[in-house]
């Protein structure tokens, strides 16, 4: 799936954990720094305010999580309808 076929923010993330299960690299980096990773690899830009923590399951794959209690007002929309912070699942 290409960046130009993602419209949601979340989509890109979750592509870029799905591509982090077959890249050690890029694994490595994500789970060191999710917010300069998620920058890098999908022109993704996270507020200042929001905590990111990425963690790797047993099984291998890579979860990116927001840790703040309270999403801003303004970005209420990118997670409504039940959506949650993706659970990354590794190739």
């Amino acid at each position: 799936m290409s960046q130009g076929e993602l419209s949601n923010p979340m989509d890109l993330v979750d592509e870029v954990c799905a591509r982090a299960g077959s890249d050690a690299g890029l694994k490595a980096r994500l789970l060191a720094d999710p917010r300069a990773t998620l920058a890098q690899e999908a022109a993704l830009t996270i507020p200042n305010g929001w905590e990111l923590v990425a963690s790797e399951a047993t099984n291998g794959t890579v979860r990116v999580e927001l840790a703040n209690e309270d999403i801003p007002e303004e970005y209420l929309d990118l997670v409504s309808g039940g959506t949650t912070y993706p659970d990354c699942q590794g190739a």
